[in-house]
């Protein structure tokens, strides 16, 4: 097993579009970097009457927020889907599958291997993010308190919240762990639709029509009924982590919705794959 996640890891590393996402994050980091530093600072209107704030809230961690708050949302699960939708469906779409296949390798340890380095991908494209926006922050715009700002959220959090840095590295670390569990349930979605389709861009669309579909249904009241079982609806809510006190109680179902949502893909995708006839 250990030896063929080494395998799936190199194969990851020698593909092109598994560098695509790392690019555009630090592309859009860079852009937002820029739009802080000439433009005028956001969250303005947050601030209430009479709240004086004594020097300026943008700083590394501040970007490291803001932008977990904005990439959650679309970009970092379509640069995971990019990746994990291509794992079983490119392979069958280039002929290598049924080459693999042949050896005594097992398909279920197979998935599971390709799993483990979905796993891996999404954790590193997550806290990728983290760290380079909270370098850039600190190159550009310097160090410091931690300031949020929360417009209420599922979790009932809302107002600002002010952290010391070392308290607040500690949760902008907890958050990206969170996001990573959050990106993984979509990017499952995707690997399991590449045990079913021989074209990847199938499995990358199926699983984002999946999440947007899901965060349309999340803003209307009449299917209030069903919120609580959508991912979409526990995907944000990271943002617990920055109130005071934190919800723990509604992070852990958060947490544990969002791992049923892996686990059942990811199960389904197993079911598929032992019995797929793979003819190419």
């Amino acid at each position: 097993m250990t030896t063929q996640i080494r395998l799936e890891l190199f194969k990851l590393a020698r593909k092109g579009r598994s560098y695509l996402g790392f690019g555009a994050l630090i592309a859009i980091v860079g852009l937002v970097i820029l739009g802080f530093r000439l433009g005028p600072p956001p969250f303005e209107a947050s601030f209430a009457q009479g709240f004086v704030m004594v020097g300026s809230y943008l700083n590394a961690g501040f970007v490291a927020w803001f932008l977990l708050r904005v990439m959650l949302q679309f970009f970092l699960p379509l640069f995971a889907c990019v990746v994990t939708g291509d794992l079983i469906s490119g392979e069958a779409a280039d002929g290598t599958l049924r080459t693999i296949l042949s050896r005594p390798v097992g398909r279920r340890n197979l998935l599971a291997s390709k799993f483990a380095v979905s796993l891996f991908y999404v954790i590193v494209l997550t806290f990728f993010l983290g760290v380079a926006s909270y370098a850039a922050g600190a190159i550009f715009l310097g160090r410091g308190m931690l300031v949020t700002f929360q417009e209420g959220t599922m979790l009932g959090a809302q107002g600002i919240y002010i952290y010391a840095e070392p308290e607040g590295l500690a949760r902008l670390a907890a958050a990206y762990a969170f996001a990573s569990l959050g990106v993984l349930s979509v990017a499952t979605i995707a690997f399991f639709l590449s045990t079913l389709v021989a074209n990847s861009l199938g499995a990358i669309g199926g699983a984002m029509m999946t999440m947007i579909l899901f965060q349309i249904l999340g803003v209307f009241d009449y299917f209030k009924p069903i919120h609580p079982y959508l991912f979409t609806t526990h995907m944000s809510a990271w943002t617990g982590l920055f109130a005071e006190p934190v919800p723990w109680g509604e992070i852990w179902k958060s947490l544990g919705t969002l791992s049923v949502y892996v686990a059942a893909f990811f199960t389904a995708g197993m079911a598929v794959f032992v019995r797929k006839d793979v003819l190419s």
